[in-house]
Formats: structure tokens, C-alpha cells, sequence
């Protein structure tokens, strides 16, 4: 059953509770599937800051470091797929969802730009960071997505190997093109 075809009174039953619970917490279900979005989304950020700064303790360079924080996020997601599918694919069957689920992807990307200004050691924030970090999560979402639904035949780690060879490729690419646009050697 989708989300869209799930009621209250579905929900409730199948979670053994009264009604009057649910809406002690929730005006809707798209209240709490925005909840839902909301907390997923802290979850996933959480895992990924933990795996990178645990990374960068251990001294990885950046393509190892990149293989090591996707590993955990791709894994946390793909662990249960109904992660994945709540946060960017269910999501969008409901308006509330829908619009959290837009604040998730930017939030993700702020997040991995500030990582990536404060790693490269940038002076200050620069366009590109958030032009590739934008790029880097929306494609990383749609790849996450294929591979779950089927339409991407490689094992996971060839997957977080991929996806992090770009993420990599990317990132030095921003910063050659800020050097060229400051006019650094």
C-alpha cells in the first residue's frame, strides 16, 4: 500500500493504537510524513558527518575519505530501502512531504558544501560549493534510487565506489575552477 492510500484509521490499526494518540502528535498524515522526512533526514546527516569526521581522524585521503562517508550514508539508506523511498520517493505523493522533502536536499547540500569549505580549508564560500554540492546530492538521490529500483546492475560497493569517484572528481574540478576564477596558481 502507497502512502497516498493509507488512511488514519489504516495506520493506527496497524499500529495497535487509538486514533486519539495519533492526533495528540499529528494534525495529518502529512504532518507526519513530514515529521517522518524531517527525522529521516537528521538520521542520514548524522551518519555521514559521524563516518566523515571519523575518517579524517583516521587520516584518509579524499578519495578514501569520500568511499568511507558514502559507504556509510549509501549503507544507512539502502539498509532499509523504505528510508530511501520515504525521503525521496513516497515523499512526493503528499504536498507537506513534498516541500520537506525539497528542504532535505538543500539541507543535505548545505551540509556537504560547509563540510567541503571547511576540509579543503577555503577562505571563504564560494558559488561553486554550493553548484557542486546541489549537483553531488540531487545525482546521488536519483542513482540511490535506480540502484534500489532495479535499473543499476552493480553490486553496492562497486555503487559507492562509483558514486564516490564523482563526488571526488567533482569536488577537485570546484576547486581548480575557484583558484582560476581568483586568479591562484
Amino acid at each position: 500500500m502507497g502512502w497516498s492510500a493509507l488512511s488514519i484509521h489504516q495506520l493506527c490499526q496497524q499500529a495497535g493504537l487509538n486514533k486519539r494518540y495519533f492526533y495528540e502528535s499529528f494534525k495529518s498524515l502529512d504532518a507526519l510524513a513530514a515529521a517522518l522526512v524531517n527525522d529521516l533526514a537528521e538520521q542520514l546527516i548524522e551518519t555521514g558527518q559521524t563516518a566523515a569526521l571519523a575518517g579524517i581522524q583516521q587520516g584518509l585521503d579524499t578519495s578514501a575519505l569520500a568511499r568511507h562517508a558514502l559507504k556509510a550514508a549509501i549503507g544507512w539508506l539502502v539498509d532499509d530501502p523504505r528510508r530511501t523511498r520515504m525521503l525521496f520517493s513516497v515523499a512526493s505523493e503528499n504536498s507537506q512531504a513534498l516541500q520537506h522533502r525539497q528542504e532535505v536536499i538543500r539541507k543535505l547540500a548545505q551540509t556537504l558544501s560547509a563540510f567541503s569549505i571547511e576540509y579543503h580549508q577555503a577562505d571563504e564560500p564560494h558559488v561553486i560549493a554550493k553548484v557542486g554540492s546541489a549537483l553531488l546530492i540531487g545525482g546521488t538521490i536519483e542513482i540511490i534510487v535506480s540502484w534500489l529500483d532495479g535499473y543499476l546492475e552493480l553490486s553496492l560497493d562497486e555503487l559507492v565506489e562509483d558514486v564516490a569517484c564523482f563526488w571526488v572528481a567533482v569536488g577537485d574540478s570546484a576547486i581548480d575552477l575557484t583558484k582560476t576564477r581568483l586568479g591562484i596558481e
